[in-house]
């Protein structure tokens, strides 16, 4: 009996010993997919990629009727801007007046049978322009007259809210100013001959590209263009497609335009030893370590009226997001939106400022001094985590250039019409344009990494 009861107790102590172990391995279990082939996904659905939904066989062009047009044709520049717009065009609009309506017929013939007409609605029309789900392209004088007591608006910057609309939406807008003389009351003025247009400059086949293609600006060097952009640029690999990463992690890279994906195939060990802590040929501790990434070239200028005069980079924990998002595809469910993409890792990268300052390249070295990941790469058996390159701070670029959309006043003799360039300074300097462009991500690429 006594035999009986120690075998049995025995049991007890090898099944609990086994329990034990089971629950120990499950506390062990893998809490990360083994692969990337649904970070693309994870990317698309996490990262607030602006869809480009703006089509470019829908030109809209809009014709201001004033002795501006009317004549035209007497202008070698304006007869080859003339030749891509008629074959872009789709909808012929006049402004003729208060009127603006949508014309039919030849665009070519319409364009030659312009006459002047009393007053014009541009403040109208350019907010219809701002409107549309198309590209667009206003050909005018600049000259907003109303039937109002005030009539000519030589200082109202009546284009500043469809501008910014326009760029809110993260399109482009191109300003070419062509300078032309006008006679007036046996008085010439210097007026200017704007071709206004609202495009977008991802689209592929856009009107800018297309008059670019047929017009040598440096042929006409007395016209003066000027570009807004609400979207923005993203870093260019000096490498084919790809950035130039440490061959110490031994990278096995995908490229997908705008963001790449890294698969490293060396453990944190030697990464540490290698890159945090490496040393140069004299034995001395590199004040950074070994650069981690490079060959990303970033345009400064892409904004057109801003230079980007800062970067950051952030770093996102992604394990359990994209844990999440892989099981769902995996089961065959449809995947939404992902609202938050994981916590950020801090003091984990840098970015080598001065490189940035002096020659616009985004090189990412680990933050040696404040290295400490234990607490946020907890994946098992890898981790993923995404860098995200973003601009931090703009300045803005206008200067004096903004004067080349000044002319002189025909009906205020005497006095110069700013009312193109106030307008195009209020939307410079409008904080929630400024705003939605700080922050906007450059790059961004995704690492799977081994476990910490």
């Amino acid at each position: 009996m006594t035999f009986d009861i120690k075998i049995q107790s025995c049991a007890k102590i090898a099944l609990g010993v086994i329990i034990v172990g089971v629950s120990l391995v499950s506390c062990k279990k893998d809490n990360v997919p083994y692969d990337t082939k649904h970070i693309a996904e994870f990317h698309e659905l996490s990262h607030n990629t602006e869809a480009i939904e703006l089509s470019n066989d829908k030109l809209a062009l809009y014709v201001d009727y004033s002795n501006c047009i009317a004549k035209g044709m007497d202008s070698p520049f304006y007869q080859k801007m003339v030749s891509p717009l008629t074959a872009a065009t789709k909808e012929y609009w006049s402004i003729k007046g208060d009127a603006i309506n949508h014309e039919t017929g030849n665009t070519y013939q319409l364009l030659n049978n312009v006459t002047e007409v009393n007053y014009a609605a541009l403040d109208k029309a350019i907010d219809q322009m701002a409107n549309r789900n198309g590209e667009s392209v206003m050909l005018t004088d600049g000259e907003l007259f109303t039937q109002t007591a005030t009539k000519n608006n030589p200082n109202n910057p009546y284009m500043h809210e469809a501008f910014k609309k326009w760029l809110l939406k993260g399109h482009d807008i191109h300003i070419i100013a062509e300078p032309f003389q006008e006679f007036y009351h046996g008085k010439n003025y210097n007026k200017k001959r704007f071709y206004i247009i609202f495009t977008d400059d991802r689209v592929q086949g856009n009107i800018y590209d297309r008059i670019k293609e047929i017009v040598n600006m440096e042929q006409f060097p007395q016209v003066d263009e000027f570009h807004l952009s609400g979207n923005y640029p993203w870093a260019i690999p000096e490498k084919g497609n790809i950035s130039i990463t440490n061959e110490i992690v031994a990278a096995e890279i995908s490229s997908f335009g705008t963001f790449e994906i890294q698969d490293w195939q060396v453990n944190w060990k030697n990464i540490i030893n290698l890159i945090v802590n490496a040393y140069d040929d004299n034995g001395n501790p590199l004040p950074n370590g070994e650069k981690l990434i490079g060959g990303l070239r970033i345009n400064k200028n892409a904004f057109g009226c801003y230079r980007i005069s800062d970067i950051a980079v952030t770093v996102t924990n992604i394990n359990d997001e994209y844990y999440s998002l892989y099981n769902t595809i995996e089961s065959g469910e449809k995947a939404g939106t992902i609202n938050y993409a994981g916590p950020t890792i801090n003091s984990f990268l840098i970015i080598d400022k001065e490189e940035f300052k002096k020659h616009g390249l985004a090189d990412i070295y680990f933050d040696i001094n404040n290295f400490a990941p234990d607490g946020d790469l907890t994946g098992k058996p890898y981790n993923y985590f995404r860098i995200d390159i973003i601009v931090k701070d703009l300045e803005n670029i206008l200067n004096n250039n903004i004067d080349i959309f000044n002319f002189d006043s025909i009906t205020n003799d005497g006095q110069t019409n700013i009312s193109i360039s106030e307008s195009l300074k209020n939307c410079v300097f409008d904080p929630e344009l400024i705003n939605m462009l700080k922050g906007k991500v450059l790059y961004s690429i995704y690492v799977k990494s081994a476990k910490y």
